[in-house]
This record gives C-alpha cells, structure tokens and sequence, in this order.
C-alpha cells in the first residue's frame, strides 16, 4: 500500500470508510452520511492495485462490522469477531474488482465509459451485499440502503426491488461522487475527457426516486378493515428469562398486564413476545393454566414458546407462535424457519460437540417447513366482502429476511407480527438496527406490521413503512410491563400487489451476477495488462 505519513493510505481510506458508515446507522443515525461514505475506499481502489485495494476493503468491513455490531459480545465474543470478519470478505471483494475492472476504465475520454462506470460500481456494491443476506443462510443486517429508514420517500423503492434497489441509488450516489473527486485529482493524467456525466445521473435518479416515493404516499388506497390489538412487553431480564426462580414472577407479570389491557379496551387479539413462557406451551400444566386464565378474556392470544415433536428416534426442537382462541381447541401453529446461527443452532455439533459451548441453547432448534397463515375469528365488516382476517408471524430476526415476509403475504396474510426478544442484547442499539431492518418488510409487501418484543421496540408500523406508536424504550433494573394498543389495518385480500412482490429479489440476483461479472472481467483483464504500466492482478 502507498503511504502518506508513515500511514498506509489504504487503511486510512478503509477507517474514513469505516467511520461514515458506522454512524450512518443507529446508534449514531446519520443517514446522510450514506451517500459518502463509500468514497474513501473508492477513491483509493480506483487508482491501488487490486491485492492492496482488496485488503483496504476488508479492513474498512472489518472495522464496520466489529464497530457496529459489538452488541453482540454479550452473547458470544468468539461469534462477534467471526461474524464481523466474515463480513468483512463481502466487501474486500467489492474493492478487489473496483481495483482491477473499473480502476483502468475510471481515467479513459469518450461517453460509453462515462455512462457505464457508475451503474457498474453500484451494482457490484448491491450484489455483494445481497450474496451477503443469502449465502450461508444469509446475514441481511444493515444493508447500504436500510440507513434510510427514516426517509420515507426513498425508501418507497423497495416495493419495486427491495433493500437492493434503495442500497442501489444510495451506492450510484457514492460512485458519482468518487468518480468525479478522482478525475479532478487526476486531471492532468486525463486527456481528452469527456465531461462528468455521473453527478447528473446520481441527480437525476435520487429526483425520480423522491418523485416515485412521493408519489406512491399518496396513491396508496386505505385499508377496508383492521384489527384492534394490544402487544405486551413483558420487559424481563434476559438474565432471569430462563430463571426458574423468575417462571413465576414472569407469568404474574404476562397475566396482569394482558388482563389489565383488555379490562380497559376491547381488542381482536393479544399479542405476547417470543417464548414469553420458560417452557413447552403445549404440555406444560403452570404455562397452559395461564393461558386459559387469559382466554377468559374472550380475546385471541398469540404468544411464543418452545415446541417439540418426537419420532424417528429422535425430538426435534422448535422455536414456535401458537394462535390460541378462546373455547379451547387446539392452538394454530407456526415453526420459526430461519435459525439463527450459533445463537439457535451450531453446524456440524454432531462431529463437534464442543462447538455447543459458542451458544446459549444446550439442544439445536429445527426449522419449520414454511409460511403459516393464522386465521382470525370473524371475517370483517360488511364492505370487506367477509375477507378473512388473517396475520402472519415473523419470529426475532426473521423480520429481516425479505423473502419470508414476501411468501407470508403471498400465502395470504394481511397484516405481518413480529415476536421478539431483544433482551439478548440491551440495552444496546441492537433493538433499533433491529427496527429499522423491519420496516422494510411494509414497504416491501405494502402490509403493514406490529413487533412485539420483550425489551426492545414495540410498536406498530404501517405500510408506507412509518412507526405509527410505539412503546418508550425500557429504562431501569426491572423496567415494569406495558402494552401497545393499536389499531392495525388489513391489507386488501388477494394476491400481492407490489412488483417485488411477484419478483422477488430480482434487483439483487442482478445486482451479484453483475458483481461477479465485473470480478471475472478485472481478473482477465488484469492477466492482459501483466506487462504494461499499471501493475497486474497478482501485483501489489
């Protein structure tokens, strides 16, 4: 690496990186800072040779990822470094093919390279985050785009491409910058240029996406019915979640604040947070005695627990939302499906037992087979045609993978729930990285949703993806527990309406094909250039 003070300018660039995104996102959330800060290591991948481009990349990611997710550290300091050094991998591959694709293309005249230069930089971005959020079972946290959660007009891209797309106009904005801040440092190498025409197309596309997000605020119809629910933050220690002396004190807390709730207003639904009870719902005498106690109410309770089915030889385990409805009957069932690794499961703890001690579980969960829509008692007033009322459940962070909130509502459910327990990690600003990957899921499927958490944040967030109430931040020793009542509207029935809704992540299979494409392209590339000025592939 080139150095400037004794410094190596590779991993200024990548620390000046580092820091912008960081305070893009909470706890800092300084969302403008998103559209710059990619031009550090930009700048620098664009002129390195791609070995030391592709280790400021990785320093950049690595310092990010250790910075922003250091809540983590309260569940495993083995998991936090992994984690974030695995990160890190995603991004030095981005610089890698900055340094040997677009690096020689970034100082030559003529329109076509012009044109070309930034959309390529900003897919190559875009894709790596998504091969990110699937590879591996995927780790879709705090994507480029999601640091504009409070901008509401931006972020009404997502129900054209998802996450991808908004990462895509944030990442076309860095690039414009970078590529013009290089020229005019190298202006005396370029010859011949032709004039900058990427800060007019990053204006011309951040002007349409504000007139497409103002515009779809107010096409969008209201909803023909809602359901009135009540969520319950139990706010109970994570320390004494599993505390057998805490069971009881726990199930006091649950009972009085539901029962105190419904005394008040009269509600469709009760929601408590993920497994709010210490135990097995289905046969646990203490849990199903609560349970009943509630129902007498009259009001539907969904809540959280753990489940199991034995056979085969064998029990399998599963993090679960049961429907119970008042009348007794057998409870709606929905299985978690996305486990979170070495936090609800540990790969290959058969051959490696001792890969168990890295999470707080002493048995692997398994995951459910798919989507599960929770039917409500009663079908709507008269000019909802008798739609059903229908809710599908994401369980802690399955609210940030897109594709099983887009397979909830195609599968028919109207309203999304999101059960969780951020006490693993508060206080921290893990609970509001965690809401702001949430409200995507609104955009998205344009339903609306209402997180339930046990500490954390709970709130109600409607389709346009805008917090409409919520519930203060828990404060204290033993914060006591409340509840968030809330009017949450019905999505119209049907199929989904929203293009990414019946496409998919098709900006983000695009997006890592192009990326892929531009790393193959440098590599080749690279192996031409081997014995002229600039240095090859394998050089630093």
């Amino acid at each position: 690496m080139v150095r400037t003070g004794g410094v190596p300018r590779g991993l200024v660039a990548g620390a000046l990186s580092a820091a912008l995104l960081f305070a893009a996102f909470p706890p800092l959330e300084w969302p403008a800072l998103a559209w710059v800060a990619l031009v550090p290591i930009l700048l620098y991948s664009l002129e390195a040779p791609p070995r030391a481009a592709a280790l400021s990349g990785f320093f950049a990611g690595a310092l990010y990822w250790l910075a922003t997710l250091a809540w983590l550290t309260r569940v495993s300091w083995a998991g936090w470094m992994a984690l974030s050094l695995y990160c890190a991998l995603y991004s030095a591959a981005f610089t890698l093919g900055v340094a040997a694709w677009a690096g020689p293309r970034a100082g030559r005249p003529g329109w076509g390279s012009r044109l070309a230069l930034a959309p390529a930089l900003a897919a190559g971005w875009v894709g790596w985050e998504y091969l990110r959020s699937v590879l591996l079972t995927g780790f879709p946290w705090n994507a480029l785009g999601v640091s504009q959660f409070t901008n509401t007009p931006v972020i009404q891209l997502a129900e054209l491409g998802g996450v991808p797309l908004v990462s895509g106009l944030v990442a076309l904005v860095n690039a414009a910058v970078a590529l013009v801040l290089f020229r005019w440092m190298k202006r005396g190498a370029v010859r011949g240029a032709a004039p900058s025409v990427e800060p007019l197309m990053a204006a011309l596309a951040v002007a349409l996406a504000l007139g497409y997000g103002r515009w779809a605020v107010r096409r969008l119809p209201p909803e023909p019915d809602a359901l009135r629910v009540a969520a319950v933050q139990v706010n109970v220690p994570q320390a004494e979640k599993w505390s057998e002396s805490w069971t009881a004190e726990i199930n006091r807390r649950v009972r009085a604040a539901s029962l105190e709730a419904v005394a008040r207003d009269r509600f469709d639904l009760l929601i408590w947070p993920e497994t709010v009870v210490p135990d097995f719902v289905r046969t646990s005498r203490i849990s199903r005695r609560l349970v009943d106690d509630v129902l007498e109410s009259g009001v539907p309770l969904l809540l959280g627990a753990m489940d199991f089915e034995a056979g085969d030889g064998r029990t399998r385990y599963y993090n679960s939302a049961f429907l119970f409805e008042p009348g007794g009957g057998e409870p709606q069932v929905y299985a978690k499906q996305h486990l979170v690794l070495f936090g609800e499961y540990v790969p290959f703890s058969k051959w490696l037992p001792w890969l168990r001690a890295l999470t707080p579980f002493e048995e692997n969960f398994s995951p459910g087979s798919g989507p599960v829509v929770f039917r409500l008692p009663g079908g709507g007033p008269p000019e909802s045609a008798g739609a059903p009322r229908t809710v599908g459940v994401l369980i802690c962070f399955e609210d940030t993978v897109a594709r099983l909130a887009r397979a909830a509502v195609r599968a028919g459910a109207r309203l999304l729930i999101n059960q969780t327990n951020d006490a693993w990690f508060d206080p921290s600003w893990a609970s509001r990285q965690h809401l702001a990957q949430s409200l995507f899921r609104c955009v998205e499927t344009r339903v609306g949703l209402v997180r339930a958490t046990n500490t954390g944040v709970t709130c109600r967030i409607d389709r346009l993806g805008r917090i409409r109430e919520r519930l203060p931040a828990a404060s204290g020793g033993v914060p006591i527990p409340e509840v968030l009542p809330a009017t949450a509207g019905l999505a119209p029935p049907g199929d989904i309406s929203t293009l990414y809704g019946r496409l998919g992540d098709w900006v983000g299979w695009g997006s890592a094909l192009a990326a892929l494409a531009l790393l193959a392209a440098g590599w080749r590339d690279g192996r031409r250039r081997s014995g002229l000025d600039r240095p090859g592939w394998a050089r630093l």
